[in-house]
């Protein structure tokens, strides 16, 4: 009698850590924003009229009237918007700016697009003051 129980237990805890997560589990984390700590934003004309200038998100502040960005300027020139991912993408894409403080009409005001999207080390988020 105690096997049989003990048994069954057994089985419908194996067959628990069988099935799929829970629905929560399954669902997909929102697209990164132009506002999402940790999103690498290639910006049309942002400091250079007909460029494309690579940004980082690192933090924002919302303001009464307004939303400062912190953001890290990258150093590099892409030619594309794909471009722009590929140079995202590299743990050792060269800074201009390590942090600099814009209104968020900086770059919304111009096109720009999301190409990428890491969390931040600890480093990267010590920068924001």
């Amino acid at each position: 009698m105690i096997a049989r129980v003990f048994g069954g237990a057994l089985l419908a805890l194996f067959s628990a850590a069988a099935l799929p997560g829970c629905a929560s589990d399954a669902a997909h984390e929102p697209e990164p924003d132009l506002m999402t700590p940790g999103a690498f934003v290639a910006v049309e004309g942002y400091d250079e009229p007909g460029h494309l200038t690579v940004i980082r998100t690192l933090d924002k502040l919302q303001l009464e009237n307004d939303v400062l960005l912190f953001v890290t300027v990258y150093d590099v020139r892409p030619s594309s918007w794909d471009e722009a991912r590929e140079m995202a993408k590299s743990h050792e894409i060269p800074m201009r700016i390590e942090i600099q403080i814009d209104p968020i009409g900086t770059v919304t005001t111009k096109p720009h697009r999301v190409v990428w999207y890491r969390s931040l080390t600890q480093e990267e988020e010590d920068r924001v003051p």
